[in-house]
């Protein structure tokens, strides 16, 4: 049985089956870019750029191949609490107020007003949502809809068993498929992607902790000191007091495509200051190295870039060359870059490494 967090599902047989039994019938490209500019009363695709954190040249692809970015939809939700129905299909039965959860929720939202508030949105609206993946989320559909194998999940939701495999292998998050059960049964898309009902982060009291002195670097010359080695203190405490303005900062680690957040930063105004980034950035971590990411640096001219293709995180230097190509530079080869399958996530401002 469906504990008490899943007992709203939707019986009418009708949408259930409309719903779950294959690929949503959702318009996506211009009809959808218009529809959010809308939602957030934004002016043009380039504020939408910077508020979704998604270049304006992907913004240009799903518009060209009417693309639905289900990723970015569930992110929009779970941040602002606009229904999936709107999302999705331009049907509103509540209140399109994606400033609700702010704190002054009459407030006009806008390109100033949604980047002032923008710590006040459950999730970060420029930055992906790690959603549960792989078996963890084949476990939990089958729980939802009462059904106790892949085989009947694969018929029930036009899904080829090959596919649940391979989301099991790489840890995938299936995004279309969670909507679909979402719309299907009415269980919160929060409990489809983490197995739980969302909740007020919890907020601790400030502590004193030792500071590892460093000096800020250029990414590709890392020159970074311990000089209290004899202590043997971890890469992340950061000196902490209780006059600072408190911030994490969330670390994660790529695994063969896959990125999971690993530590979070306790960090302060200096160390923000120190490494060019603002505490909605983030660190990958990689070989006793933190590279830290600047998400609101999309647009590729040289450097080192976050960027996502099908799914698959990677980390690399890319470059804008004169032919008006972008590549990716590996060592003394390079391959041209394609911006039309690739979602670039930020940039890397600085490093930090053990020695």
């Amino acid at each position: 049985m469906i504990d008490h967090i899943c007992t709203n599902i939707n019986s009418d047989e009708e949408k259930f089956r409309t719903f779950i039994g294959g690929p949503l019938n959702a318009e996506g490209g211009k009809v959808l870019v218009d529809r959010l500019l809308h939602l957030f009363n934004l002016r043009n695709k380039v504020e939408l750029s910077e508020i979704i954190g998604v270049s304006t040249g992907s913004i240009a692809t799903w518009q060209t191949r009417s693309t639905v970015p289900y990723e970015l939809l569930i992110r929009i939700h779970l941040a602002t609490g606009i229904s999936m129905e709107y999302l999705l299909f331009d049907k509103a039965e509540d209140d399109l107020n994606v400033m609700s959860y702010c704190s002054n929720p009459n407030e006009t939202p806008s390109f100033v007003t949604i980047n002032q508030n923008i710590k006040s949105f459950h999730y970060p609206l420029h930055q992906p949502i790690h959603c549960d993946g792989g078996l963890q989320i084949i476990n939990r559909l089958q729980k939802v809809l009462k059904i106790d194998s892949k085989a009947e999940l694969g018929r029930l939701c036009s899904v080829n068993i090959g596919t649940l495999a391979t989301w099991q292998t790489r840890k995938t998050t299936p995004h279309e498929l969670l909507c679909r059960v979402h719309l299907a049964t009415g269980v919160s898309m929060h409990y489809l992607c983490f197995g739980k009902e969302w909740n007020p982060p919890q907020i601790e009291k400030p502590e004193i902790k030792n500071w590892m002195e460093a000096s800020r670097t250029r990414v590709g010359e890392p020159k970074f000191c311990n000089r209290n080695k004899k202590n043997n203190l971890p890469l992340h405490d950061w000196m902490v007091t209780e006059t600072d303005s408190k911030a994490y900062l969330s670390v994660f680690e790529i695994d063969e495509g896959d990125m999971k957040k690993v530590d979070q930063l306790k960090i302060n105004d200096e160390f923000l200051t120190l490494f060019s980034i603002d505490d909605d950035g983030l660190s990958i971590i990689a070989k006793d190295t933190h590279y830290f990411i600047d998400p609101k640096i999309t647009t590729i001219t040289k450097g080192q870039y976050l960027f996502r293709v099908n799914d698959s995180y990677q980390l690399g230097e890319l470059r804008h060359l004169p032919d008006g190509n972008i590549y990716l530079i590996e060592e003394h080869e390079k391959f041209i870059f394609d911006p039309a399958s690739t979602i670039v996530l930020g940039k890397v401002t600085s490093t930090l490494r053990r020695v």
